[in-house]
């Protein structure tokens, strides 16, 4: 098996000729209990976004609705406002840590300016990014990753860190299978796991035997695409996080909204999948935790996707 390198591009025609861990590194069922799920989580892909950051007192909010609702599970990543996402995160759990089950992601790279800098890492990143330098799957860059993302979230593991939109090559390298297995064994990550909207690489991940937590997009128009790997995730006891719900072309079908968007996708995804709602207004959350547990039928679902579709 090849390793993965960022300045290089990578050919794999069979995704499932792969190395596989030998039995001990495989995730148990007793593993895979561990994580903490809810069926509704928090989305915070925005919530420290440059010029319309969240406040403090917003997010204790939120926290506060999520307590309510039994929804556990918060989603972030280190690229998010270059960190600032996860630091705001931290200072907001900082109490109730015990009741959360954290998710963190990384893969896209960011700029970690310290102190007085920090203000100017979103625009450094930015930056970056237009220069090409956006990805690094290296496995010491993301076991660095991850450090910096649990001093920023002021705690000592997550329960899941996923690899952040990788490509294929970086799913199927030993030395990031290795890594994966390296976190879960030290405790700094309970479960690992990978974030994709690509079918094939979403194959491999699952086939390697490696990643326990599977992230997609679980809106109507990933339906096609995307609902034999959730099937798949079931039957292999993988826990599915569904995002990007409220898909903007979806929402512009007539008689689509919100309600049917989540209610589809409730009814898509497995049972037991988590559906992110990206939001800070408690009222939404707790709206959007009603529609989750209230499913359409599997015939309706269907019926909205194909219409999606079109």
């Amino acid at each position: 098996m090849r390793s993965y390198r960022d300045t290089g591009t990578l050919s794999f025609s069979n995704t499932l000729n792969l190395v596989h861990p030998s039995p001990s590194d495989q995730i148990s069922n007793t593993e895979r209990s561990r994580g903490n799920w809810s069926k509704l989580g928090l989305g915070t892909g925005t919530l420290a976004s440059l010029g319309r950051a969240a406040s403090a007192s917003d997010v204790d909010r939120v926290l506060t609705a999520m307590v309510e609702i039994g929804a556990k599970i918060i989603d972030t990543a280190d690229s998010y406002a270059s960190g600032d996402c996860e630091i705001l995160l931290g200072k907001a759990v900082r109490g109730k840590r015990h009741f959360f089950t954290l998710v963190t992601k990384a893969g896209y790279r960011l700029s970690n300016l310290p102190g007085p800098l920090r203000p100017l890492n979103q625009f450094v990143k930015k930056g970056i990014h237009r220069l090409g330098e956006r990805q690094c799957f290296e496995s010491s860059y993301l076991e660095k990753c991850l450090d910096h993302s649990l001093s920023r979230l002021q705690t000592d593991h997550v329960e899941a860190f996923l690899l952040h939109d990788p490509p294929l090559e970086a799913v199927t390298d030993d030395a990031v299978q290795n890594l994966c297995v390296k976190l879960r064994k030290s405790g700094k990550a309970i479960l690992t796991g990978v974030s994709s909207e690509n079918p094939e690489t979403l194959r491999a991940a699952i086939a390697s035997g490696v990643f326990s937590v599977i992230q997609t997009p679980a809106n109507l128009n990933a339906a096609k695409s995307l609902r034999a790997i959730w099937q798949e995730c079931e039957i292999r006891g993988i826990h599915v996080i569904g995002n990007h719900v409220y898909s903007p072309a979806c929402l512009g079908h007539s008689g689509m909204n919100h309600e049917m968007l989540m209610r589809a996708s409730a009814a898509l995804l497995p049972a037991d999948a988590t559906i992110l709602c990206g939001t800070r207004n408690p009222s939404h959350l707790h709206q959007a935790n009603e529609w989750a547990h209230d499913p359409l039928t599997a015939t309706e679902a269907k019926r909205l996707a194909v219409i999606a579709e079109s």
